[in-house]
């Protein structure tokens, strides 16, 4: 359920382990709070404190988290400790998260991987940076620049675009290639004469 908050919605993990019964709604979450270091904070920026949409399948895993719970009390911890209190968020990553992920190979994710994961994800589904940064409480330049990754697959159609929109351009586009591939066999013939 966690995993699934951060990747599918692109929570932070504090904003996560502090949710409480009363912060659900139908379908979203209130963001009012932030596990912080140990300790219940507020949000960590204005725009930190929202109401994050939740996808369908996300509903429903919910629901059935739910079921587990007593969801009389609206100031019930979505995921407390033993204790009562919510789960600190290195306790919840080294018993619970690290195992499942290293066992299929993805040790190396993180909660900041998986706030990624959606960022990238959504940016290639169309969704605009206006509305990934609402989502993930940011601004659009932090999510555009920090967060939405392009995919190899985006960056080799950018290259084959350019190349074919300057060739297709005219003679003073043909000419800048032809012009680069000359000084790029200079630079071949230079290294492969100084290695003797």
């Amino acid at each position: 359920m966690i995993a699934r908050l951060a990747t599918s919605e692109g929570m932070r993990p504090g904003e996560i382990l502090s949710l409480q019964v009363g912060d659900l709604d139908q379908d979203s979450v209130w963001v009012r709070r932030r596990l912080y270091r140990g300790n219940l904070d507020e949000p960590k920026t204005r725009r930190s404190a929202r109401r994050v949409a939740l996808s369908v399948g996300t509903v429903a895993v919910l629901s059935l988290w739910l079921t587990q719970m007593d969801v009389s009390n609206k100031e019930s911890w979505l995921f407390a400790s033993e204790s009562g209190k919510p789960i600190a968020r290195d306790n919840v990553w080294r018993r619970y998260m690290y195992p499942k992920l290293k066992a299929v190979g993805l040790e190396w994710a993180t909660f900041q991987v998986m706030r990624r994961t959606f960022a990238t994800l959504s940016k290639a589904a169309g969704v605009d940076a206006h509305t990934r940064s609402a989502q993930m409480g940011n601004t659009v330049d932090v999510n555009e620049n920090e967060y939405a990754v392009a995919s190899f697959e985006q960056k080799l159609a950018a290259v084959r675009n350019w190349n074919q929109s300057s060739l297709n351009d005219g003679a003073g586009s043909s000419q800048m290639l032809r012009l680069s591939d000359l000084r790029l066999r200079e630079e071949i013939s230079g290294l492969a004469g100084g290695c003797h």
